[in-house]
């Protein structure tokens, strides 16, 4: 269990023209023509993303003795944007055999009135569960505290708030270092050996970050602009164990970011990590003042036949829309012209206009 939990911490310390599929994602990729608007989080959004059901046989630690079960893991990244700040939270729960527990952490973000994010901070944890969970989660709180420190800067996969959305490159060593240092709050007895390894991998390691705009696709009648992250070290070290973990610590992924929102959504996976478990199960939904407007997961973007419905739902959507939308221009002007405002030639013109 402690194994599994480690896990789930650092995973969490990181989430014109046309392509018919974008690697096994069976979606349509538009390039944009202008990228210069900027890319801002909207008051009365919030997203909601939810891991759960997944079944894992694991060793567990249940009062110094060690036993096999069955783990259900329920794994939540909750957003929302209110009054020019963001609510964040994260929350999870482990059930097993002979109990478990839930634990939930919140984080507050200020947005600055130009749009750009400022530090987030740790507000308040909730650890419920049996004795052996509790004891267990308790030395994880100080990691899951330092999380708030990466919520929406550059070291998470998202994109710059207050900025056009664009490609950019980070020198990834100081993010590295606050990620295992974050990490090894949750283990006191080994935190001098592990800063001690992050410090020897940083010093003989190139760490390159990218974040490229590689474009947007309209799914479930939403857009979603689309972020390729790319972490990855080369170690030029020549201690083994270190070059193992190195050569496992690579991230090659695509997020997805809500346009309208600015908030982020699914995270897939071009190359299989420790973290595809969790982001490859996830289904993340976008709401407006909390009423439900649009949900994807991985799983459902990589199946062409829902697409397919998807995409044929939101068509009739579209035209349903642009029906209304040309009902109400043509009913406002008809107003102008029976009011005197409009000449029956100037109606007629604009008619015209609105029907072509």
């Amino acid at each position: 269990m402690k194994k599994l939990l480690g896990i789930v911490v650092l995973g969490l310390l990181l989430t014109t023209n046309s392509y018919a599929d974008l690697y096994d994602l069976k979606i349509d990729l538009e390039k944009p023509q202008n990228t210069n608007s900027l890319f801002l989080l909207k008051n009365g959004y919030s997203s909601k993303c939810q891991t759960s059901g997944i079944d894992l046989s694991a060793s567990i630690t249940m009062g110094g003795s060690t036993d096999t079960a069955d783990l259900s893991m329920r794994i939540d990244l909750n957003h929302s944007v209110e009054q020019n700040k963001i609510l964040s939270e994260i929350y999870f729960e482990i059930k097993h055999k002979d109990g478990g527990g839930s634990m939930k952490l919140d984080y507050l973000t200020p947005i600055k009135k130009n749009g750009l994010t400022g530090k987030s901070k740790f507000i308040k944890e909730d650890i419920r569960g049996d004795k052996d969970f509790t004891s267990e989660m308790k030395p994880y709180t100080n990691a899951f505290k330092a999380v708030g420190d990466m919520l929406f800067t550059e070291a998470s996969r998202n994109p710059k708030y207050g900025k056009p959305l664009g490609n950019k490159s980070i020198d990834g060593k100081q993010i590295f270092k606050k990620m295992i240092n974050a990490f090894a709050k949750s283990v006191p007895q080994q935190s001098k050996q592990m800063k001690r390894a992050a410090s020897h991998i940083v010093k003989n390691s190139k760490i390159p970050i990218s974040k490229n705009y590689i474009g947007y696709s309209i799914i479930n009648d939403e857009k979603y602009d689309l972020i390729e992250y790319n972490f990855k070290i080369d170690y030029n070290g020549n201690i083994p164990e270190y070059r193992t973990f190195t050569n496992e610590f690579q991230f090659e992924q695509i997020a997805f970011f809500h346009s309208e929102s600015g908030l982020p959504s699914i995270v897939y996976d071009i190359v299989p990590n420790s973290d595809t478990w969790m982001n490859h199960k996830m289904v993340c939904g976008i709401y407006l003042n909390n009423s439900l407007i649009s949900e994807i997961s991985v799983p459902m973007l990589k199946d062409a036949s829902k697409l397919k419905n998807i995409k044929k739902k939101s068509k009739k959507k579209l035209e349903k829309k642009s029906e209304n939308n040309i009902i109400d221009q043509l009913e406002a002007l008809n107003d102008l012209y029976k009011s005197g405002v409009l000449t029956k030639e100037e109606f007629e013109k604009g008619k015209k206009k609105i029907l072509n």
